[in-house]
């Protein structure tokens, strides 16, 4: 593993620790097995991230994984990424820099170049976490009959530092209504097979692209297993989609809950048009009676809805429309 690590490109000055000067502590059967593990293609999609690729790049190579494609699919970026890119080209199974339709587009071209049997997309921006990789093969090894793997993530907040921790994946979550934030995505991997279309990622979804994996993967009967170990570092830097997008984010819920769910009238529909209008408009006005009014309104629809769809269901999905429309 040492001669991995020296093997790469010297590390920008005054960078240290994983993944510019350490290297995961291998345990003794993975560096002796004399069976291949399966092969795992990542593909890294990225726009204008020369601040942050090249760890990310390192995080992958350094896993000491014997049996990994890595493809970086970049939008075209103006900035010195490409610069990063070809110091790491060797060890790479390739890339490109050209301008595409997204980021789900991205990704979708760079798996149809890859061969994994399992595989998994990870943000320029995010890390994976020394050993991830042996972590997944052993778990998938360990079940064959599984689709899917995932673990814990590491939230690192650039401007809140204090905020910082390991947060939870909930299976449990996933497979109930996987159209929510159940699933840290830097530490899923799945199996090709188990997607069953020929697009991994549905191109026209810019926000929401993994919870709609996340409902095609259960729609078509995934096995899932959660480990204990934490795979990725997820790091909020401010610009992060999921923090921006808003009303995007929840029409695209909407469209992706209509898409899975075989109601007549979407529960989703009735929020976006009687409840959340209510809530926001309300949140607005200055306290008095109107603000009363409204907010005694909003409770009302809520009470209505628990009465024609799972209470549950109703209270997840506002918290989700309330998190995005604020």
């Amino acid at each position: 593993m040492n001669s991995l690590l020296s093997s790469l490109p010297i590390p920008p000055h005054r960078e240290s620790g994983w993944p510019w000067t350490e290297v995961p502590t291998m345990l003794m059967e993975e560096a002796t097995s004399e069976r291949v593990p399966p092969r795992i293609s990542i593909v890294i999609p990225s726009f204008n991230q020369g601040r942050y690729i090249e760890e990310a790049i390192r995080s992958v190579l350094l896993q000491g994984y014997p049996n990994l494609e890595l493809t970086i699919m970049d939008g075209g970026s103006t900035d010195h990424s490409v610069e990063i890119i070809q110091k790491y080209e060797t060890w790479l199974t390739g890339w490109v820099s050209e301008p595409d339709g997204g980021q789900s587009d991205a990704i979708n071209k760079g798996f149809d170049r890859s061969t994994g049997e399992i595989i998994h997309w990870l943000c320029s921006d995010d890390l994976l976490m020394p050993g991830a990789l042996w972590n997944v093969a052993k778990a998938f090894a360990k079940e064959p009959e599984c689709d899917v793997v995932v673990g814990h993530c590491l939230c690192t907040y650039e401007d809140s530092p204090e905020k910082n921790g390991v947060l939870r994946s909930s299976v449990e979550s996933i497979q109930t209504m996987p159209y929510l934030f159940g699933v840290w995505q830097p530490s899923c991997f799945f199996r090709r097979a188990a997607v069953k279309r020929e697009q991994v990622l549905r191109r026209e979804l810019h926000y929401c692209m993994d919870r709609e994996l996340w409902c095609r993967l259960q729609a078509c009967g995934a096995r899932w297993k959660a480990i204990d170990k934490t795979l990725s570092s997820n790091r909020f830097t401010g610009d992060n989609k999921s923090l921006v997008g808003q009303s995007k984010i929840i029409q695209e819920i909407h469209e992706i809950y209509r898409s899975y769910e075989s109601e007549r009238v979407p529960l989703t529909a009735l929020l976006l048009w009687f409840w959340l209008p209510l809530v926001t408009v309300g949140l607005k006005r200055p306290p008095g009676a109107a603000r009363n009014l409204l907010r005694t309104a909003s409770s009302s629809v809520t009470f209505g809805l628990k009465r024609i769809y799972p209470a549950v269901r109703v209270r997840a999905l506002q918290k989700e429309f309330y998190r995005y429309s604020m």
